[in-house]
């Protein structure tokens, strides 16, 4: 019951994009902006119809995210992690939710929204919900930190995801910060230096930790 509850908001809030630009359709402006400058200042701008591309974009992921479970190989794993797997879902689904709000706001009042802090202070924010339930993800090929040292081992998989976990919860908690801290060109430095260090740090660490077990004659189970 519970997980039928969870799938439900699921739906409803990758429905909530749509629903909001069907409200807003009648009194659109002709012109719906479609990317930011760094400088938060609006640069490119589609037609009326392109209030649709994020409730399009959101509702066909989520679809995606139900299928993935289905054609996995790994697919019995994922009732071992079905809960983290909805949060994610559901922090997904606000940001994508918070997207559509922005650029709908923005079509009516230009450069009323700080764009360059509110959408990486966003991205942060999925960071830390990522980094929060990372632990909590098992071995599978489409969620989490897929190496080949770590899809080789439950026992590397599960220690690179409790140091991943960590390195991702701080490292987008120290972001959203930092989203409204920093000037706009070195915010985005950041943003390409974050990404490096929490893929990189984890994805070397699974490799050593698979040679270590390796060396240790433990197996990798």
């Amino acid at each position: 019951m519970k997980k039928n509850r969870s799938e439900l908001l699921c739906w409803v809030l990758a429905a909530l994009p749509l629903a909001l630009a069907l409200c807003c359709l009648p009194t659109l402006p002709e012109r719906i902006p479609l990317h930011w400058d760094l400088a938060g200042e609006i640069d490119g701008w589609g037609t009326r119809s392109s209030a649709f591309l994020i409730p399009a974009m959101t509702l066909g992921l989520n679809a995606l995210f139900v299928l993935l479970p289905r054609i996995d190989p790994k697919r019995r794993n994922y009732p071992r992690f079905g809960g983290a797997y909805r949060a994610f879902r559901l922090m997904f689904n606000l940001f994508m939710l918070g997207m559509a709000a922005i650029t709908l706001y923005s079509a009516y009042r230009p450069g009323a929204l700080s764009v360059n802090k509110l959408i990486p202070a966003g991205v942060g924010a999925l960071f830390c919900v990522m980094g929060n339930y990372m632990p909590k993800f098992k071995p599978n090929y489409f969620m989490g930190l897929r190496t080949p040292w770590t899809l080789a081992s439950e026992r590397v998989w599960h220690s690179t995801h409790r140091l991943a976990g960590a390195l991702w919860f701080w490292g987008g908690l120290g972001f959203m910060g930092a989203s409204f801290l920093l000037p706009p060109k070195p915010l985005f430095a950041a943003l390409v230096a974050l990404v490096a260090l929490l893929a990189g740090v984890p994805c070397l660490y699974s490799y050593l930790a698979y040679r270590a077990g390796e060396e240790d004659g433990g197996g990798q189970k």
